[in-house]
């Protein structure tokens, strides 16, 4: 039986010290990712500038000098974060259809991972 960990504190890292980039497509519009606070390979959670309502149907694209990977997902719930006015918390599930594209990223993001990127603080 797995823990569910959804309620532990989780490290935040920024996307400017990242190879890639990441973009949100939703509702039409695009949006990048500057701040990552968790990915798993169900989903993904980060900050936003602008408030999406849950069950918005969303493209994330990762992109860097060898990966162009895009997954496609629902948001499942944005909240405004109490630290900064007019940003957002968002969590994303990715559909099941994404979950190789899920792994690419992980993959993708292994060297971030691996302690190159300072960590923000939460």
């Amino acid at each position: 039986m797995q823990i569910n960990r959804r309620h532990e504190g989780r490290q935040r890292f920024c996307m400017e010290y990242c190879r890639g980039s990441f973009i949100l497509e939703a509702l039409d519009e695009e949006y990048e990712i500057e701040v990552v606070t968790d990915v798993s390979l169900s989903g993904m959670g980060f900050e936003l500038s602008s408030y999406l309502d849950p069950e918005t149907p969303v493209t994330i694209e990762y992109e860097d000098d060898e990966y162009h990977i895009a997954l496609s997902g629902t948001v499942s719930w944005c909240e405004d974060t109490s630290c900064t006015e007019g940003n957002y918390q968002l969590g994303i599930n990715f559909d099941y259809t994404s979950r190789d594209e899920s792994s690419q990223l992980l993959l993708a993001l292994r060297d971030y991972f691996a302690g190159e990127a300072p960590i923000l603080a939460p």
